[in-house]
Order: structure tokens, then sequence, then C-alpha cells
């Protein structure tokens, strides 16, 4: 028996062996008898599993993440199974539009992302507000509808560069403000399929060049990375190039669709509050300060640093060491309004003195976030208490697979 969790109606096989010969086998086997383009008419599919009610073959198919429904009753969506070419026309409707900009997800090549794009692709097509969709091979464009208009025009690729897999985001469009929500919404579905599929793998996130995309000329579109996107946020400057030949981009492009408005909006990487620290970045730096240090410039000297010297007979305890004694004292210190990434970054700097903590903070800062309402941080209940652990649990929800499946 295989049990199928979905979002609506949970699915129970009896059959197993029915399962991943007469359904997966016919999908995943010889690709002879399906479209180039994966899309497949009602007709089609009926003909693919004539034993099942086409209603029936949908639904497993799409709890499955393998079909989307384009038209019910009509046409079908296999991702996983289009070999179409990247469109010809893709360059000059870029070229065309007022505002552009995008983001990169950069992953480590081993983690053979290109076989779970698929699964990208089914997410977006089930997102809310498409309208037009196109797809091939490692991408898709579609339109984001804007109330009676499509304004947004969206492209999402993969592509494997040397020894990094990077899944770009192209937004372009008229209005800044909805670009920046389309590509946030967009970015946040990305992570969300990478991270129910593959769980610890971590996608840093860079800013592409608007210059590229404007241009139009280049095959492959370059990235700010996040550390040099956070020294000209640290060091004040509002502008960013990609070489010394080359003039500078503003921030104001690279992070904002070029809009003043929206770009004031958003709070640097840099000023962001320690709780906002993604948790990939608290365990990088535990990785780096909780071993002792020859020279003890470690987590007991952060914590020095930190001004919390009174803490550490508590953050030295057995228990806390069982978590990570750099995670709890981040957790400790974040009930300071003032701690900032900032703040952090120059206690290392100036008390600390390890360029790999530095780097590794610059590296993994986010690039910048929207403004909120209520800004203030979460109290936190000290080491000892179960803060750190509440937030690697709400972690691993989020790597909690939407569709799981378990046997009896």
């Amino acid at each position: 028996m295989v049990y199928i969790e979905t979002t609506t109606d949970d699915l129970i096989v009896l059959n197993p062996r029915w399962l991943c010969s007469e359904v997966l086998g016919k999908l995943l086997g010889d690709r002879s008898h399906l479209p180039s383009d994966g899309r497949l008419t009602a007709t089609q599919l009926t003909e693919l599993f004539p034993g099942m009610d086409i209603t029936d073959s949908t639904t497993l198919l799409t709890a499955l993440e393998l079909c989307s429904v384009v038209s019910p009753g009509s046409a079908y969506q296999l991702s996983f199974r289009n070999s179409l070419p990247l469109p010809g026309d893709e360059n000059r409707k870029l070229r065309r539009a007022p505002c552009v900009g995008g983001v990169a997800l950069v992953a480590d090549a081993r983690s053979h992302l290109r076989h779970v794009f698929p699964r990208v692709q089914h997410a977006i097509w089930n997102s809310p507000a498409i309208e037009q969709p196109t797809e091939w091979k490692g991408g898709m464009r579609f339109h984001r509808s804007s109330g009676s208009a499509l304004d947004d025009l969206i492209t999402v690729r993969i592509s494997t560069e040397g020894d990094e897999d990077w899944i770009r985001v192209v937004s372009c469009g008229h209005n800044p403000q909805t670009l920046y929500e389309s590509q946030e919404s967009i970015v946040a579905t990305v992570i969300r399929v990478i991270d129910t599929c593959c769980p610890g793998v971590y996608l840093q996130l860079r800013a592409l060049s608007p210059r590229d995309i404007k241009d139009a000329e280049r095959p492959v579109l370059r990235a700010y990375s996040a550390r040099e996107v956070a020294a000209a946020q640290l060091e004040g400057r509002g502008g960013i190039q990609l070489s010394e030949e080359e003039d500078e981009e503003t921030l104001v492009d690279v992070l904002a669709f070029g809009d003043e408005e929206l770009y004031s909006t958003l709070r640097p990487g840099v000023d962001l509050h320690v709780s906002e620290m993604p948790m990939y970045t608290r365990c990088r730096l535990a990785a780096l300060l909780d071993p002792p240090h020859p020279q003890g410039r470690d987590w007991l000297l952060l914590a020095l640093g930190l001004g919390l010297g009174d803490s550490v007979p508590r953050l030295d305890s057995q228990d806390v060491a069982a978590l990570s004694r750099t995670v709890c004292l981040l957790a400790l210190w974040s009930s300071d309004q003032e701690a900032t990434v900032r703040r952090l970054l120059d206690v290392v700097r100036r008390t600390i003195q390890r360029p790999d903590v530095e780097e590794a903070l610059l590296q993994l800062m986010p690039l910048c976030r929207p403004a909120t309402g209520n800004q203030e941080p979460s109290e936190s209940r000290g080491p000892g208490s179960n803060h750190v652990a509440n937030a690697e649990c709400n972690h691993s929800n989020r790597n909690r697979r939407k569709s799981s499946t378990a046997s009896a």
C-alpha cells in the first residue's frame, strides 16, 4: 500500500507494483510515445492509461507532481518530458521592457538541480496568477497578471556553469512594485521546491545585472554576489560594478528595478536583525566558531565582544554544547533590538579577527528584505530554553515534502 499526501484529498494506492509499472513505467520509460513538448491532450492521456478514468489519472499524476493541468479536460503538461530548445525571441522581449531585473539562486553542481527543475516548473504552473506560460527544457516564461493587464513577464531558467547550478529568475515589465512582489513569490516557490526535494542544499541568492538583461547580447547573464552587495552597503556606496573596466550600476537598479520609492522600503542585508539570519548562516558560523581555536578566537571571544561575558557559564554547559554554543549565543544576543548583522560584523572584525568568519557572514548574507510594520525582535529565552530548537524545527518543517509516500 502506498499513501500519497496531497493538499486536498489524500490518496491510497493498494497495488504499488501497478503504480511503478503501469503508471511511472509508461511515463519514465520510452519517450517515443510522448510529444516532445510534454503537452498531452485528454485523448492522449486516456490512451496512455486506458484502464483509468481521466479524473483519477490526472489527480494521481498531479499529486506525484508529474503533471500540471493546463486546461481541465483538454490539455495537460508533463514538464519532465519537455525537450524543446530555448525560444529564439527570448532576448528581444527583455530588451523592450522599461523595467528589468532579476536574481539567481546558485548551488553546488553536485546537487544536480537540473533533475529537480521539472518539479519547479510544476510548482510554477500551479501558482496563482500565472498567465500564458511557455515552457521548454530547463526553463519557462509566463506573465503575472496585475489587475486586468498582463504587465509582468518572468523567465525562470536553469543552467550548469562550471561547478555551480544556476536558477535565474528574470523579470521585466512596467511596475517595479509588482515586479518585485512577483520575483519574491517565484523565488519563494523555487526555494520551497528545492528544500522539499533536496533538504540541506543551500541556494545562495545573487543579484543579476540589469545592464546585461537590457543589452540582451550575453548568452549568460552575470550576477553580483551577496558579498559584493554587502560591501557596497557597508561602505555606504550607491553603486556596484562587475569589473573595473565597466561602469557602475546603482543598487537602486540592481535591487529595486530602478525605482527609488521601492528601494527606500527595502532594508539592506547588513542592517537586518540577527534573528533574521538564515539558519544555514548560523550553522556555518557554528562550524567555524564552536571548535576551540589555538588563539582563543572562537565563540568565547565572540561572547565577550558582544558584551555577554556574564552568560559564558550558561553557554558553556553540556546542554548548550549539545546544540551549539555559537547558535545559542546569537539567540541570546537577539534579545537586543540593536543586534544587527552590521554590528556582528564589526565585533568579528575588531574582536575575533577571523577572516574566515567575516567572509562567511558576507557571502551568506541576504541581499535585502522588504520593510515590515513590526521589526521588533522576538524575545529570546536564552540558552537552556528551546529557542534554538524551535528555530531548527521550523527549518525542518520548511524542508518537509509536500507529497510524501509511506508504504506498508
